[in-house]
């Protein structure tokens, strides 16, 4: 009897020493897996993803370098924006290629070394053409300088933009093969929890067969004795005398079972837990079974970390989406405020502009092509009837938008002033007091303001048939017998610091058959657009005035409106666009 008891407890002792050391392995496995993935979560935290904010960073970078440094060629007078240049290239470009370098190693990105080196290389040659650009147009005059400007157009079309291009689709590329092996990295890590889930159901099923075998013992050494006593204790109770004995059999084995359904229970409460928290259930129940408990310690702290850092990005991203609402909620109040003022604005340029039917009372087979950038002009047309002596100009004023609006409502105010009170009528003196009244308008001398018009004005004198022509920069066109004449205007312009000794000329045309007379601002010329995105060019303006000199004023009007529309489908308007036309005979 005694060796059956201690063959019994030797077996119970062996299936509990294989159950203990099958928990033991899935815990240390356990805890291996989820400190992988711990690290794992760490490093996309804390290296991973500020890299990717760097070099989302440097893109935008990128893209602001380009649009800067075109504003700087295209834009004279936007001084914000230059200053935002200089920013660029001595400051913030500094700073993020350094914070990228430092980063990248941590990141897991040191395999793409000569990638970044490459685009960096690259950046850095940019940066140069632009600051080349930045020394070539500094002052006005470099602007008003036909070589420089066409070079910084030159530096614009031919390096900037393309070498923007090639930065920006190898840092694309660079990005996506990052974020595709930050996603290897998730994978990586899923794969893992996978895994873990797999090995806790291939335990759990484990233990499951040992308890099974555990009861089925039990089942031979406990179960029957106890249904023995059992019916002995019916048959006392019946008062029968029992004379049989029980054999005796060791409990311990039912202790153990007991043992194991709680060990099977929370083992299976463990792997239930982990597979929920791998797929983001961070709110479920983890309680460790003691303070010895490794698996389920792990487990609670890897939940608590994960619903940490969750619940720090989701307070993160609602920060800033209430930032970037609340900043567009004010962006769009100032704008409609300061629309709504531009929009004032028009009607009162619109207003001091000359009635267009009243010019062509005067001018019965004219036309005027009037197309502002921006919802106010830089550009502007003036008239005027003095006797018989009728005064019609196109000014083209620094700038455009809402500054050159203020500029052509001073310069309609100066011209009315000096035909219609000082009575001058000679289209070149009428030049040499606007570009005297401008520069004491402006206190140019001790402002050192820069700013004036460019301007092509005709003077008609009905009774003598003739014409008057006076430019400051812009030309004259027209057209006799079929055959195109232009008379420049002279180089220099309304207004400025310049002291000019030569005075305005005046250019004088005998009305003798009918004639068709053009003048414009550079707009027209100017736009860019096309199949090859150019400008329109004065050549173009040339050839069209001819094909079409032989129709109405009002039929060229609609044709060259057109022309421009199909010109620019392909971009956006550059500046303002103005176009006078008006025929003139011996009959007029």
């Amino acid at each position: 009897m005694k060796n059956n008891r201690k063959i019994g407890f030797k077996k119970l002792v062996i299936g509990f020493f294989v159950v203990l050391s099958i928990t033991l392995f899935s815990a240390i496995f356990s805890s291996i897996t989820i400190n992988e993935n711990s690290k794992i979560n760490r490093h996309i935290s804390n290296d991973i993803y500020p890299f990717m904010d760097k070099l989302g960073e440097f893109e935008q970078i990128v893209l602001n370098s380009k649009m800067l440094s075109t504003n700087w060629v295209y834009l004279q007078y936007n001084t914000e924006d230059k200053e935002e240049l200089k920013k660029l290239i001595n400051e913030d470009y500094p700073r993020i290629k350094q914070e990228i370098l430092a980063s990248y190693i941590a990141a897991g990105r040191i395999e793409e070394r000569d990638t970044l080196k490459l685009i960096f290389n690259k950046m850095d040659n940019l940066l140069a053409e632009e600051s080349e650009l930045i020394k070539t147009l500094i002052t006005f005059a470099d602007y008003e300088n036909a070589e420089k400007l066409f070079g910084g157009e030159e530096i614009i079309e031919s390096r900037v933009i393309p070498q923007s291009a090639e930065i920006k689709n190898l840092l694309n590329h660079f990005i996506l093969r990052t974020k595709k092996g930050n996603d290897n990295i998730r994978e990586k890590m899923l794969y893992s929890f996978k895994k873990l889930e797999i090995t806790s159901v291939f335990f759990g099923f484990g233990m499951f067969v040992i308890i099974f075998l555990s009861v089925v013992y039990l089942q031979r050494k406990i179960t029957s004795p106890i249904i023995q006593v059992r019916n002995i204790l019916l048959r006392l109770s019946n008062g029968e005398i029992i004379t049989e004995k029980v054999k005796h059999t060791d409990d311990v084995i039912s202790q153990m079972v007991d043992a194991l359904h709680k060990l099977s229970d929370n083992f299976n409460k463990t792997a239930t837990a982990a597979y929920k928290i791998g797929r983001g259930d961070f709110n479920i129940k983890v309680q460790p079974l003691s303070e010895h408990d490794i698996l389920g310690s792990a487990i609670l702290e890897m939940r608590n970390n994960l619903k940490a850092y969750s619940e720090e990005m989701e307070e993160k991203v609602r920060v800033r989406t209430l930032e970037i609402s609340q900043q567009k909620e004010i962006i769009e109040e100032r704008n409609k405020d300061i629309t709504a003022s531009i929009n004032y604005a028009k009607r009162i340029q619109r207003a001091s502009l000359p009635n267009i039917h009243t010019i062509q009372s005067e001018l019965q087979n004219s036309f005027i092509l009037f197309k502002p950038k921006d919802i106010v002009s830089g550009d502007f047309y003036w008239y005027s009837k003095l006797g018989d002596k009728i005064i019609i100009a196109a000014i083209d004023c620094t700038g455009h938008g809402v500054p050159g609006a203020f500029m052509s409502l001073i310069g309609m105010n100066i011209l009315s002033s000096i035909v219609n009170e000082s009575k001058i009528t000679e289209s070149n003196l009428i030049l040499e007091e606007m570009h005297k009244r401008i520069q004491i308008s402006l206190r140019q001398s001790e402002t050192e303001n820069n700013d004036g018009m460019d301007v092509a004005l005709c003077v008609i004198d009905k009774n003598n048939n003739t014409l008057e022509f006076s430019g400051a920069h812009n030309p004259l066109i027209y057209i006799c017998n079929d055959d195109l004449y232009a008379i420049k205007g002279d180089k220099k312009g309304i207004g400025g610091i310049y002291n000019y000794q030569e005075k305005f000329s005046k250019h004088t045309i005998k009305i003798e058959s009918p004639m068709s007379f053009y003048i414009f601002s550079d707009g027209y010329q100017d736009q860019f657009g096309g199949e090859k995105d150019r400008k329109f060019m004065i050549k173009n303006m040339k050839q069209m005035f001819i094909d079409n000199s032989n129709l109405s004023m009002a039929e060229q009007k609609q044709i060259y409106e057109q022309t421009m529309q199909k010109w620019l489908k392909p971009t956006h308007q550059v500046d303002d666009i103005l176009l006078i036309g008006f025929n003139l005979n011996t009959n007029n």
